[in-house]
């Protein structure tokens, strides 16, 4: 099963959980940030 996954905050916390999500085999994740 392919899930896809958006973090919204690419700063500490959301650059963290989107290595661990990958970590875990999640392979399609999004991070988004306003700059």
């Amino acid at each position: 099963m392919n899930k896809k996954i958006t973090v919204i905050g690419a700063g500490n916390v959301g650059a963290t959980t989107a290595q661990r999500l990958f970590e875990k085999n999640y392979n399609e994740i999004a991070l988004i940030d306003i700059a």
